[in-house]
């Protein structure tokens, strides 16, 4: 299956055993997510891994954003846990290696994500309805900024 993301971005799926579960063209890097085995989700750069996520229930890829000369690729870490089930993680390609961010999120699934110049941000409702809650990605970093 192939669908269109983002502009430029073209992902297939598939579901086979060791195969590539995802795999996303952003620029001139090919993003794959590829699931080992239950709870073990790898997710490589140009073939070379980048993170591994053995704790999920499951990794999804939400999206990819161009930042002027990189791509910024947002995942969603569903975590099966009562107390915080989502939580989020970037990964930006194009500078001269990737660059993971630690998890973040308010425990919700429902993220909007921002663009300004080379900001990136990712807003979504704290728990028990205190308002929204927001992490911008620059420059490599991570920091919660609401």
């Amino acid at each position: 299956m192939y669908a269109a993301v983002a502009g430029s971005l073209l992902i297939a799926t598939s579901a086979g055993a060791a195969e590539p579960r995802l795999m996303a063209a952003l620029g001139n890097t090919v993003l794959t997510m590829t699931d080992i085995g239950p709870k073990h989700t790898q997710v490589s750069v140009n073939d070379k891994p980048v993170f591994e996520d053995k704790e999920s229930e499951m990794l999804s890829f939400v999206g990819a954003y161009s930042l002027k000369e990189r791509w910024i690729a947002l995942f969603q870490a569903d975590t099966g846990a009562k107390d915080c089930p989502t939580r989020f993680r970037i990964l930006e390609v194009g500078g001269p290696q990737p660059v993971v961010s630690y998890p973040f999120g308010s425990c919700s699934d429902a993220a909007q994500v921002t663009i300004d110049n080379d900001m990136l941000t990712v807003s979504m409702p704290q728990p028990a309805g205190g308002g929204d809650a927001a992490w911008t990605y620059r420059n490599g970093k991570i920091g919660r900024t609401k």
